[in-house]
């Protein structure tokens, strides 16, 4: 994706990855967003104060595919706790795959907290408390360094800017 910042063929680019640097690009971070887990209301998992690992064994996880920003991270955070095959889930390429799973009682979503914020405020999802602070995705927008920024791309990126602050906030 960098790469075509750098042959010229886009101008711009939007990345969800975690921070980028950049000698070459201007790299602007729009949005850091929190992952979690969700579930429907009527999980029994909700009715839990704190969620621990060992509570995920034997639950259906709902995830993106392998090589998914998303997937790697949440691999590397069970990594880290030195569990390599914690859970069976399912894959799929489609977050409202995933949520529809969700809702319908199938199993837990692992999603970023923007992708399901329509489906918590109907109550059609709920929070599960497990703490994955460590887990966040930063929406970053690049642009070559050295290439001249036309109105058109200036006045879109100022559109970005100002319609991710709002989501943000």
């Amino acid at each position: 994706m960098k790469q075509s910042l750098y042959d010229g063929r886009n101008d711009v680019v939007f990345i969800l990855d975690q921070p980028i640097y950049s000698s070459g690009l201007l790299i602007e971070l729009l949005l850091e967003e929190p992952f979690r887990l969700y579930a429907a209301p009527n999980h029994p998992l909700t009715k839990k104060s704190e969620i621990h690992l060992e509570d995920l064994r034997g639950e259906l996880l709902l995830l993106n595919e392998k090589g998914c920003t998303y997937r790697t991270f949440f691999d590397q955070a069970l990594a880290r706790e030195g569990i390599d095959r914690l859970h069976m889930n399912l894959e799929f390429s489609s977050a409202e795959a995933i949520k529809q799973c969700a809702i319908s009682s199938i199993g837990i979503a692992f999603l970023p907290q923007l992708a399901v914020s329509g489906e918590l405020e109907r109550g059609e999802l709920v929070v599960l408390p497990w703490e994955m602070s460590e887990l966040r995705v930063a929406t970053q927008m690049a642009w070559h360094r050295e290439k001249w920024i036309s109105p058109a791309i200036l006045a879109f990126l100022n559109v970005a800017r100002e319609s991710l602050s709002r989501i943000s906030c």
